[in-house]
């Protein structure tokens, strides 16, 4: 118990109010705008904003017939996430998360060559002037040197869509892109079947509609959920992308690109 209570007090001296403990509020003048002001846009025009294109859509095309798979693997495993079964616990929710963003992370990493991008659970983020801070329970960073790292991406996964996880997004989005001293950084808020992308560029949010990632019966129509939910592939490939880089930004490589290997796994290229 004394060991619980020296953590705590420990995390506690990092940041003067917790993300969760701030009023919605609190919360709007820390971020100086208005919760239900922030802008709506497509799922296209985010894309746009991020100027990303998938050139290889054989790629692509692979990556999220990957996704599938893992997701399908879970719905077997775990169940359909619905906060209507009383099981269905918030360490359901994350466990989706991983299933959905592990195979993206993956082959990012290897169509890209950038192996300083790296995901982390449980990252303490703080705002730096120590005023805000939390921990977020999925945080992509990109280490850019041997002591430097840039916070790409956040993903805030809840049970259900509440203004707590949105607020808590918001908050450390704000607090990421502060340390990484300019650029855009990317949110995404999920209930697991429902995904929700965010961008802030340091200027103002942008926020998309709900996209699906989860239907019920999935499992016998993957046709559809090729063309109606993968492109929440598209959406954390493109914040990968460019969450984080800022001018003189070079990625940290050790050794040179990777390919895909016909066994699924990496390989180096020379």
């Amino acid at each position: 118990m004394g060991d619980d209570n020296t953590e705590r007090k420990k995390r506690k001296s990092k940041w003067t109010t917790s993300y969760s403990n701030m009023t919605m509020a609190d919360s709007e003048k820390r971020l100086g705008i208005r919760f239900r002001n922030i802008r709506w846009v497509s799922v296209d025009k985010m894309l746009a904003e991020c100027n990303y294109t998938m050139e290889d859509e054989d790629w692509a095309v692979n990556t999220k017939d990957e996704v599938y798979k893992r997701i399908v693997q879970y719905l077997v495993v775990e169940g359909y996430p619905s906060e209507e079964d009383p099981d269905f616990k918030e360490a359901n929710v994350s466990d989706l998360v991983l299933h959905v963003i592990s195979p993206i992370i993956f082959d990012f990493i290897i169509k890209t060559g950038r192996k300083g991008v790296t995901l982390s659970r449980e990252r303490e983020i703080v705002a730096t002037d120590s005023e805000t801070g939390g921990t977020e329970e999925f945080v992509v960073v990109d280490q850019i040197s041997v002591t430097a790292e840039k916070f790409v991406l956040i993903i805030e996964a809840k049970r259900s869509f509440v203004g707590q996880a949105m607020k808590q997004c918001l908050l450390s989005l704000k607090d990421a892109r502060d340390n990484n001293g300019g650029g855009a950084v990317y949110g995404f808020v999920t209930t697991g079947e429902n995904w929700r992308m965010i961008r802030y560029d340091g200027t103002s949010f942008r926020k998309t509609r709900n996209i699906m990632a989860v239907f019920d019966g999935m499992n016998e129509d993957k046709e559809l959920w090729m063309k109606d939910c993968s492109v929440l592939v598209d959406c954390l490939f493109a914040a990968m992308s460019n969450g984080g880089m800022t001018a003189g930004n070079t990625t940290l490589i050790d050794g040179g690109p990777l390919e895909r290997s016909e066994g699924g796994g990496e390989a180096s290229h020379e």
